[in-house]
Parts: structure tokens; C-alpha cells; sequence
């Protein structure tokens, strides 16, 4: 529906930028009754903008609730159940390493292009091609063989398991929430899991992936290559097995603050100004948390794209 309404609004763009250049060259002409048609299809393809945003927003609520209800639900039979719950790799995501791995193998081609093209002195170029594109092959594979058929992440009452880092006890936890990131229009997700050792569980990951993840604040990624129903209802039975499980989280610790902080004040009045201060107290620290791992994220992203680019820029060069 979504890419459905996106081509609605540009085909409305290109129509109204035609409408008001004929507009336009009647107005210069001096022809009235042009001028009035061509004003009067403006103001239909603006009431119609109007019309299809209001509606698509009452559209957006109502998937967010219904949503919201599917999660809640399912979290509930879940948490009730006490029974462990394990949640697969949407079937996208398979599609996407497919491609990765066929970019990696144009990447191995050109590696080996240019290093036999370019004089021994040029080899830089042709030798990052060459070791990036083995690099994301192998990972796709691996990442791949590990996804087909297995879980990505399983939770129960003695912790969370995920496909790269392993077994996770719940009384190693000290934060659980879910994150998301929108990259070009879609979302991802990853769990994020701060812990009391965390080099225990970086120690589990190839090295050349344990780098990227010493540098992340905020404990322990595990990306979730799942539909935002699924990442929602992990997020929702990992924090209930955490509670349950008695898990030192920051959570249940602002919990116990808030309940002996306000069962020491004596008077409502006095409660409920108490509570709402604690209240922004605590917005704040998650809100500070999560702009600190966006930061993060964005330094990666940035560094990503102008290495792209230096490399193309560079063999451009070269090629001249």
C-alpha cells in the first residue's frame, strides 16, 4: 500500500507541474476559459493531495493499532505459556543475501580484472575489489547456511539464544530493548542486550565482525532480520522472560526507584508531582541512550558510503 500511495503522489506531482505550465501559457495568451479549466484541475489535484494524505494517515493509525493489538496478544500467550519461543528469518531476507552474494562475486571480478590489467605498482585498487568481495561472499554464505532452517533468536525463561552470539542468561542482562533503524524506506531491527561481561559474547563472533561491534555503546547488538511484528513481539516477551526472570535490567532498577521513592511521600498530591518528575527523569536517560547508538550508527553508515565512493573515484582516475 505504501509504494501504491508513493505513485500515486508522484503521478499527482507530474500532473499538477503540467497542469500549471499550461495554466501558465494561457494566462500569458490571455484565454480565460483555459485559464479557469486548467486552475479548477489545480484545485482538484490539491484537494485530492489533501484527501489522500488525510486518508493515508487514518490508514497509518489504524494498522498501528491493529498492530499493536496482534503484538500485544501474541506477547501475552507467550508470556502465560511460560514456553519457549522461537522466531525465523523472514523470507526476504534470503533474497538479500542472494544478492549480496552476487555483488561479491562482480566484486571478485573486477578484483581480478584490474590486478591483471594494472602494473604491479596499481594494485591497491584491484586487491580491495578482490578481498571485499571474498569477504561479503563468505559472510553471506555463512550467514545464510546459519538462517536456513534454524531460528534467529529463541527465548525462554533461562535466557535469549541468538543465531551469532549464542546462549544469553537473563542474569547476565542488565538492559534489553528493541532498536530500529530506516535505511532508504525500510526498517531494521536489532535487540539490543547490554551485559555484565560483555567481551564473553563478543569473543563468540569472527574477528573481523568483533571490531565493528567493540565500538557500539550500549552492550550487545543482535540484528533481527524479521518482520516488525515479530521484532515488536521479541521485544515484548524478552523484557517479560527478563522481568520474570529477575534480571538486573535498568528497567526493573527505575521500577524499584520509582516504587520506594513514591511510597516514602505522604500525600497524593505530592505522589503524582513526584511520579511525573521521575517520569521525565527516565524519558530522558532512554532518549539520550538511543540518540547515542544513532550517532554511531550514522558515523558507520558515513564512513561506509565515502569508501564507496573514494573507490570509485579512484578507478575513474585510473581509467583515464
Amino acid at each position: 500500500m505504501k509504494s501504491v500511495i508513493q505513485f500515486l503522489v508522484i503521478l499527482a506531482t507530474l500532473a499538477g507541474m503540467v497542469i500549471l505550465s499550461f495554466f501558465s501559457k494561457s494566462m500569458d495568451e490571455g484565454n480565460a476559459s483555459a485559464s479557469m479549466y486548467y486552475g479548477i484541475l489545480a484545485i482538484l489535484i490539491i484537494s485530492a493531495f489533501i484527501l489522500l494524505f488525510r486518508w493515508d494517515k487514518r490508514r497509518i493509525q489504524k494498522e498501528e493499532l491493529e498492530l499493536r493489538q496482534r503484538v500485544d496478544a501474541r506477547v501475552r500467550v507467550a508470556l502465560n505459556s511460560k514456553h519457549p519461543v522461537e522466531f525465523y528469518a523472514r523470507p526476504s531476507q534470503f533474497v538479500f543475501l542472494v544478492f549480496i552474494f552476487i555483488l561479491s562475486l562482480g566484486s571478485i571480478y573486477l578484483g581480478v580484472y584490474l590486478l591483471s590489467d594494472l602494473p604491479s605498482t596499481e594494485w591497491l585498487l584491484g586487491a580491495a575489489f578482490l578481498s571485499g568481495g571474498i569477504l561479503f561472499s563468505i559472510a553471506s554464505i555463512a550467514l545464510g547456511i546459519r538462517l536456513i532452517g534454524r531460528p534467529v533468536i529463541r527465548l525462554d525463561l533461562r535466557g535469549v539464544k541468538h543465531f551469532r552470539f549464542g546462549f544469553i542468561p537473563w542474569s547476565e542482562v542488565t538492559d534489553v530493548f528493541l532498536q530500529t533503524v530506516v535505511i532508504k524506506g525500510n526498517q531494521v531491527f536489532s535487540l539490543r542486550v547490554a551485559t555484565i561481561n560483555k567481551s564473553i559474547y563478543l569473543a563468540r563472533l569472527p574477528r573481523w565482525l568483533r571490531v565493528f561491534h567493540k565500538l557500539e555503546p550500549g552492550g550487545l547488538s543482535l540484528p533481527l532480520p524479521l518482520s516488525e511484528e515479530d521484532a515488536r513481539v521479541v521485544d515484548g516477551v524478552a523484557k517479560g522472560y527478563a522481568n520474570h526472570a529477575g534480571a538486573p535490567t535498568i528497567e526493573q532498577k527505575i521500577s524499584r526507584r520509582v516504587v520506594d521513592e513514591i511510597s516514602s511521600i505522604q500525600t497524593s498530591q505530592q505522589r503524582i508531582k513526584r511520579l511525573h518528575k521521575l517520569m521525565t527523569e527516565t524519558s530522558g536517560e532512554f532518549e539520550k541512550r538511543r540518540q547515542e547508538i544513532s550517532r554511531i550508527n550514522m558515523l558507520y553508515s558515513v564512513i561506509l558510503i565515502l569508501g564507496v565512493i573514494a573507490i570509485f573515484v579512484r578507478a575513474w582516475v585510473k581509467s583515464k
